[in-house]
């Protein structure tokens, strides 16, 4: 099942993982869990998953494909709060971002990781700006694929939309 919105590339997992370094013990967080790729991802590290969107499709898509999650339901904000210290997080939903950024910064552990993987530019912007408000913002990257296609008897290549990862550290 295809679900609305843009669904996080493989090579964007792999390189939002390394830049999380998760280990195992710590506990990770997946706002927006949508097809459950960086959940799967982030399991393969530590078994103490958690995952959060307002598509109850998603929860489910996600719980079947990592079945020792938590996934939950619901809106950001509301959830948060009752969840562990968080060491790792990625956000891949953005939706009601200002209600939700303060209270998963009351949440995270220090030294923790949080990286936001955003198809807008304009959200990048904001996400950057909440970042620095809280004296967390470390990097933005702009991570462009291009998948190979036949043309013609050759290979050509057609670009993805980019993709701005905005990184923080606790």
């Amino acid at each position: 099942m295809k679900l609305p919105g843009t669904e996080t590339q493989p090579e964007n997992v792999h390189i939002a993982m390394g830049k999380l370094e998760i280990k195992p013990g710590m506990t990770f967080l997946d706002l927006g869990c949508g097809s459950g790729a960086v959940s799967l991802a982030a399991s393969r590290f530590t078994d103490k998953i958690y995952g959060i969107d307002h598509r109850s499709e998603a929860v489910e898509m996600t719980q079947v494909k990592v079945t020792g999650g938590t996934f939950l339901c619901g809106e950001a904000e509301e959830i948060i709060p009752e969840l562990p210290k968080i060491d790792r997080c990625f956000i891949g939903g953005t939706r009601g971002i200002d209600a939700f950024f303060p209270v998963l910064m009351e949440k995270t552990a220090s030294g923790s990781v949080i990286v936001a993987d955003l198809a807008r530019i304009g959200i990048a912007s904001k996400v950057i700006d909440l970042m620095k408000k809280e004296g967390i913002f470390e990097e933005v990257l702009q991570i462009g694929i291009s998948r190979g296609y036949d043309l013609a008897g050759d290979i050509a290549l057609r670009p993805m939309n980019p993709i701005f990862m905005v990184v923080g550290r606790c």
